[in-house]
């Protein structure tokens, strides 16, 4: 199993126009890529914690896979590729991941 957490940082105000490009791909992603378990976007939730790292204009993507061979698939669909043309405007940097494995 393939762990992907996605950090993708938006431009202040972006946040809810980056979220609407999210809420078409999630269920293209779900729907037509079968090696896909989990694609999650999440953002803060503020426990008010003073250990608690907080970005008002962060999206965290928290993804499971079956293989590495399906997340390289899912690099190249055509609505990976379209979503990421479409959300290039509302980026701070680029997107950045995180690739994990089960270690135990």
């Amino acid at each position: 199993m393939i762990y992907v957490c996605a950090l993708v940082k938006t431009k202040p105000g972006m946040l809810s126009r980056a979220l609407d490009f999210y809420r078409v791909l999630v269920p293209k992603v779900l729907a037509d890529e079968p090696g896909c378990l989990e694609y999650v976007p999440t953002i803060d939730f503020d426990l008010g914690l003073p250990n608690q790292n907080k970005d008002p204009d962060m999206i965290f993507v928290a993804e499971r896979w079956k293989t590495i061979e399906d997340f390289k698939l899912h690099l190249n669909m055509p609505h990976s590729i379209e979503f990421r043309s479409r959300i290039q405007p509302c980026l701070a940097e680029n997107i950045t991941v995180k690739i994990t494995h089960d270690a135990i």
